[in-house]
């Protein structure tokens, strides 16, 4: 998987802010992220995307896997082919 650069993430169209059951404050991103991306192989790219859809987004999903749909913005960022962009 080919990380994009800066310019590249800020062509990227953000969804809407929606609803969220689990709304994390900007200040806490860096803590929800770390223990969202705590069981992944693949540390350094998740915190680097959650960090990105947690300021955006204002919440970041209970877990290290699933539960997304507590948050629709992170839940509904996709990428240019239609995966998620959020983990």
């Amino acid at each position: 998987m080919a990380l994009m650069s800066k310019a590249e993430l800020s062509k990227v169209q953000k969804p809407p802010f929606g609803s969220s059951t689990c709304p994390v404050p900007n200040t806490r991103c860096g803590v929800a992220c770390h223990h969202r991306c705590s069981a992944t192989s693949h540390k350094k790219t998740c915190l680097f995307y959650c960090n990105k859809c947690c300021q955006w987004c204002k919440c970041v999903p209970p877990g290290t896997n699933g539960n997304k749909g507590c948050c629709s913005c992170y839940n509904n960022w996709h990428t240019k082919r239609g995966g998620p962009k959020c983990p």
